[in-house]
């Protein structure tokens, strides 16, 4: 049965605060894409109610990087009541691939590189810090080249769908907290809205989530649940049925005021054209690209920071030679 899962702390409660910190130069950032937008906002939902700072475009460098990334700082010292979540530190930098992307090898360097800079301009210590990948599908191929070509060692979790990226060799205090979420294979309860976040829903899900949100006064939820079903409408638009389900959850958008919140946010005219067209256009090309650069990055700060050429070599794949020459 599908349910809604809320964290809670017994901390002292705050609003979630959710940023957007504009790039340092005018450069136009490219458009995230319409499932990081959905992922955000499923986490935004999650942690209500802890003291979090959310950001959803945190430039480090003057060119904006072309990912979609979401930081999150804690900002008490608390343990959050979430499977995929309770591994967050203080410093947390997430990367969420859709539906329609692909979680390689290029991304995980970028991801590493924006890491080491984001460390460097907080000076936060590695053992205050997590990485993040929450990938809608196993990414196999990325998995083969980190354990094979970078000696990584991948440990399943108790949880189904969680994996922990460690290295063999480097200690703990040079090398960050990595975890792989596989939403797709998520199971527990507390994570089925992270999991939602996929483009093959299919009739009978859609009435499940319908009626969930039907009794709900959550605006928040019905916001979500309202986008996922508009992404997911294709899947069973064919179907005698589905008019009269999306009059039931419009009924409901239109009450809570949601539908009106998301039309002026753009989010309604758009999806159906500008989202499910020419996202990926060109991030495959600027990943391959970019992957040796984004590695050498990665290897200069990390020998700014005093770390040894070996383990530098170890997490980057570069040769030592080529690091101690940079």
């Amino acid at each position: 049965m599908f349910k809604h899962s809320m964290a809670k702390t017994t901390s002292t409660k705050r609003k979630t605060s959710v940023k957007t910190v504009a790039a340092k130069e005018a450069e136009p950032l490219k458009p995230r894409s319409m499932w990081a937008e959905i992922f955000t906002k499923v986490i935004t939902m999650l942690l209500r109610g802890y003291k979090v700072d959310i950001y959803t475009e945190y430039e480090l460098y003057k060119k904006p990087m072309r990912i979609d990334i979401v930081v999150i700082n804690l900002l008490e010292d608390v343990v959050i009541e979430n499977t995929v979540m309770r591994f967050f530190k203080k410093h947390n930098v997430v990367e969420f691939k859709g539906p329609k992307e692909t979680l390689n090898i290029g991304a995980f360097d970028k991801v590493l590189s924006y890491f080491y800079a984001y460390l460097s301009q907080k000076s936060a210590r590695f053992d205050e810090t997590t990485i993040t990948f929450v990938s809608t599908k196993h990414p196999k191929k990325l998995l083969k080249i980190l354990r094979e070509d970078r000696k990584y060692k991948i440990i399943a979790s108790e949880s189904r769908g969680i994996y922990y990226i460690t290295i063999e060799g480097v200690p703990f205090a040079h090398a960050p907290a990595m975890q792989l979420v596989v939403s797709n294979e998520l199971s527990a309860a507390d994570a089925e809205w992270i999991k939602a976040v996929r483009d093959d829903w299919t009739a009978e899900y859609g009435v499940e989530v319908l009626e969930k949100v039907e009794n709900t006064a959550d605006s928040q939820l019905r916001e979500i649940a309202h986008l996922l079903w508009l992404a997911n409408n294709n899947n069973w638009k064919e179907g005698g049925m589905h008019p009269v389900l999306e009059k039931r959850l419009m009924k409901l958008m239109v009450e809570s005021g949601a539908a009106e919140k998301l039309r002026l946010e753009g989010w309604q005219g758009g999806l159906q054209e500008g989202w499910q067209e020419g996202r990926q256009e060109g991030q495959q090309e600027g990943w391959r690209e970019g992957i040796e650069e984004e590695r050498k990055k990665n290897a200069k700060a990390m020998k700014a920071e005093g770390i040894d050429v070996k383990i530098i070599a170890k997490i980057t794949g570069l040769t030592a030679n080529a690091i101690k020459r940079m």
